[in-house]
């Protein structure tokens, strides 16, 4: 299986992912051309693509849902309340184009599983979910407050994940945004921060993911080397062994001591049962963990898993 984002953060949400018989676009939060341009960089022919799936309905996730839909007559997949919420949005979609998709059920596309989960995030039936192709397993968490249990148990079997580190708790506090809009991105049903990324990832990664793709981060309030050193450092400080794919400098303002000082604790909010934490006999860890940043604005290159 191979997958990657052809943009990520709060200016539009679109992730790609395809086995040998099936092409995936998870979200559609640009334009349509946008998309498409997105997708030829990587190599990919819309007209191939075989469905979408939308995690929940805000804008930056569904821009270009409805213009795609219509124009290679494609499904689109998504909880009776994203499409509750989108449709006004998007526009018309063919009846015969609609399809739903529950949380905790499975749904087939040809040789793909794909398993819905919820996630805690302030919009209607939002979920993420993981992608099999009967080989490997993808994981997409984005958009959550924090790390169920539910979601714990999908995603410890995954190798690889694109998962949010939207901002760093430092920067959000001493940031610009308005009080209120700080609350509700630190909140239950707001967004992961770059410590409570880490600390998920460390059970995760117990689990056996080997693919980190961090996603979904804040322009205002984080930035690609300080998510990248803080999960790593969290990471390591529990003997994961980790490689680094791009430059990312080590951010001058925070030490380790700070990186690892500020993790919050939100995100330990269930108790694996297959994987022991690292150090401890039987630990069914990786050797090594690939951790990456999706681009803001472009598309990452192609991961396989």
């Amino acid at each position: 299986m191979r997958y990657t984002t052809i943009a990520s953060g709060s200016s539009g949400n679109c992730a790609y992912v395809e086995s040998k018989q099936t092409r995936l676009l998870v979200d559609a939060g640009l334009t349509g051309k946008q998309v498409e341009k997105g997708l030829a960089t990587v190599g990919v022919d819309p007209r191939t693509i075989d469905a979408i799936v939308v995690t929940h309905e805000h804008i930056d996730h569904i821009r270009g849902v409805g213009v795609l839909a219509r124009r290679y007559k494609l499904p689109v997949y998504a909880s009776e309340g994203c499409w509750k919420g989108m449709e006004n949005a998007i526009g018309d979609v063919p009846e015969a184009q609609v399809r739903l998709i529950d949380a905790n059920k499975k749904v087939t596309l040809k040789n793909l599983e794909i398993e819905a989960f919820a996630t805690p995030h302030d919009a209607r039936e939002p979920i993420g979910m993981t992608v099999d192709d009967g080989d490997s397993r993808l994981g997409i968490a984005t958009d959550i407050g924090y790390v169920t249990r539910g979601m714990g148990r999908r995603l410890m079997d995954c190798q690889g994940l694109i998962f949010e580190a939207n901002h760093d708790p430092k920067m959000l506090q001493t940031g610009p945004y308005p009080a209120h809009l700080k609350r509700r991105i630190a909140s239950d049903k707001g967004h992961l921060s770059n410590p409570d990324a880490g600390e998920a990832l460390v059970k995760l990664c117990d689990g056996g993911v080997r693919q980190v793709l961090l996603a979904h981060m804040s322009n205002e309030n984080n930035r690609p080397d300080l998510a990248v050193h803080t999960v790593e450092a969290i990471l390591a400080e529990h003997d994961h062994t980790v490689t680094v794919v791009g430059d990312f400098a080590p951010p001058a303002v925070v030490g380790l001591e700070g990186v690892l000082a500020v993790a919050e604790q939100r995100a330990l909010r269930w108790n694996p049962s297959g994987a022991q934490r690292s150090g401890n006999p039987g630990c069914n860890r990786p050797e090594r963990v690939r951790l990456s940043v999706a681009p803001r604005y472009e598309p990452h290159p192609l991961e396989e898993i």
